[in-house]
């Protein structure tokens, strides 16, 4: 494994940041797609012992059709899930994959029922072999992972703003909220501007005053939480308050219902955050078998090492891993880190030998993805 250190960079005063919150058409591709391989790897390991070859990264969401009104209105087309990719059917893997799919769906849109989605499996058989023991995995791919650590102001308020809009306590005061929620900041030279798009749910407003009046209290909220009275914050920027049809308002709380399809990996990076000022992996980590797939692992173990390269020695890092393919999987070809921090070889090669600690983390749920 070779490590190269270099100076850490220095980032304009001037960035955008965005995230895509869980009922986001594509972070829901996302999602579904992990849970699938969660599924699936838990089923290989439980009947066989080890995580046999998959790549459930292609689902695709495409958009139905819904007739929201106050009071509550109806999804008039379904919305349709493709679940596409490989995986070895030494498992039912259609059958784990609609069940995944469905519990995952009804978790992160609570007012879904089963009619409002048809899933269509399309999953290929995959590779034939066993994955072999942890220690002798080899790299399935060509790629490279990228992980940064601190976060700035506009990542770090973006990420809690849209963390904090689908968690339980403002779901529970604003029951009109969807989770189909995304975040935008720009940061100029110290002033935040935010914008949020936010799906209104039909079934908890019964007219127009109520819908404005709820947007405000949201706005006030917000502001007072995270202390942005001097930051400019608005709310559904394209709303013009003629009809119902004039605002973002939804049947279950997700563009998907209407208008928006969806993908894996067009959304955000495992940080959860997409940051175009900043060094980002293109890769679709969501989907990919946790074992063997540089494409998820490598991302993952890149933000490790940037946070706890950061969290012992207080400075910034970036760190760039590369893979090469058909290589031992903790023996990487390259490992770039940019810091100003020293003596950072050691933080780096404990990481890398955490390797099946993290597959085992990613498999039960415990690491962040999107």
């Amino acid at each position: 494994m070779k490590v190269v250190k270099v100076p850490h960079p220095k980032y304009p005063k001037s960035e955008v940041v965005e995230r895509k919150a869980i009922g986001h058409p594509d972070s829901l591709a996302d999602g579904i797609a992990e849970a699938i391989s969660r599924r699936l790897s838990q089923e290989y390991l439980k009947k066989y012992g080890a995580i046999h070859h998959h790549n459930v990264d292609k689902v695709g969401i495409v958009a139905g059709r819904s007739q929201p009104e106050w009071g509550g209105g109806s999804i008039v087309k379904p919305i349709r899930v493709i679940l596409a990719g490989r995986a070895h059917y030494s498992v039912p893997v259609e059958t784990l994959a609609i069940k995944a799919a469905r519990e995952y769906i009804r978790e992160v849109l609570p007012l879904a029922r089963d009619e409002h989605f048809i899933i269509e499996p399309a999953i290929g058989e995959g590779a034939s072999e066993l994955v072999g023991a942890v220690h002798s995995v080899l790299a399935n791919d060509t790629s490279v992972g990228v992980g940064f650590a601190p976060f700035t102001e506009a990542e770090e308020i973006t990420l809690r703003i849209a963390d904090f809009l689908t968690g339980k306590e403002f779901q529970r005061q604003f029951p009109e909220a969807g989770t189909d929620i995304k975040v935008m900041t720009h940061r100029d030279d110290g002033q935040l501007d935010i914008t949020v798009a936010l799906a209104f749910v039909d079934a908890h407003l019964h007219n127009m005053n109520e819908y404005r009046n709820s947007k405000a209290a949201m706005l006030d909220l917000i502001r007072e939480k995270f202390d942005l009275q001097k930051a400019h914050l608005e709310i559904n920027t394209l709303d013009r308050y003629d009809s119902k049809d004039s605002v973002y308002l939804t049947v279950i709380g997700t563009s998907a219902e209407q208008g928006d399809d969806g993908a894996v990996g067009r959304g955000n990076r495992i940080n959860g955050l997409i940051t175009p000022a900043r060094p980002m992996s293109l890769e679709a980590a969501c989907g990919k078998n946790p074992l063997s797939h540089v494409g998820k692992l490598y991302n993952v173990l890149a933000q490790k090492i940037a946070e706890r390269i950061h969290g012992e020695t207080g400075k910034a890092a970036e760190v760039l891993i590369q893979s090469r393919i058909g290589k031992p999987i903790d023996d990487p070809p390259l490992v770039l880190v940019r810091t100003d921090a020293h003596d950072i070889d050691a933080i780096v090669s404990e990481e890398v030998e955490r390797l099946p600690e993290i597959t085992k983390e990613i498999v039960a749920g415990k690491v962040r993805l999107f």
